[in-house]
């Protein structure tokens, strides 16, 4: 298991405030733990984190928990949980993040496969991510902030759409009724 071992690690620091950075798309972590230490500033509003589920699950984009932001409070996951920064609404937010690594998981036949199940139902709107998701504006109502996205979009691949699914073709170009991907045009 990706944690059970821990041997390296990359570092940064992330920071929010309403007229710069605001938030962080839906995404996953290149990491196999991650830890995210609130630094600071004692004032702020909002800007915490949206939790879905693991990648590759059939519930993977849908909403599991929501975690507010306090000042010296740490939070620890998987770096396979899709996640995203809320949008701050006041104040200044400053975070920790390491990505940690177990190079021994990563060299394993169970981190190379990378299966996806069928997604169970559609998504929620608040697991949506303009930057990966096909479906994203069917989902969530809104146009994409960057078009380029709809046509490098890759979530779900075509084999773990669920019924009803409507969205672009994203990077798969064009699927076939196989759900086998074809090469872009």
């Amino acid at each position: 298991m990706e944690g059970a071992s821990l041997d390296t690690h990359h570092s940064f620091c992330v920071s929010y405030k309403p007229s710069e950075d605001r938030g962080l798309d839906m995404h996953t972590d290149d990491s196999d733990v991650t830890l995210n230490v609130c630094l600071g500033s004692e004032h702020f509003d909002a800007s915490g984190l949206t939790f879905c589920g693991d990648i590759g699950s059939g519930t993977h984009r849908l909403v599991s928990f929501q975690y507010k932001h306090q000042l010296g409070r740490a939070v620890m996951h998987l770096g396979r949980r899709r996640h995203g920064a809320d949008d701050i609404r006041a104040g200044h937010r400053l975070n920790l993040i390491m990505w940690n690594y177990n190079q021994e998981y990563r060299a394993s036949a169970a981190f190379r496969k990378r299966v996806f199940e069928r997604e169970h139902t559609r998504p929620d709107t608040v697991c949506m991510s303009f930057t990966h998701d096909r479906d994203y504006e069917e989902v969530s109502g809104n146009e994409r902030p960057d078009r380029k996205f709809a046509t490098t979009a890759w979530c779900p691949p075509p084999q773990a759409e669920y019924e009803g699914f409507v969205g672009s073709p994203g990077r798969y170009g064009h699927v076939d009724p196989m759900h086998r991907e074809l090469p872009l045009n």
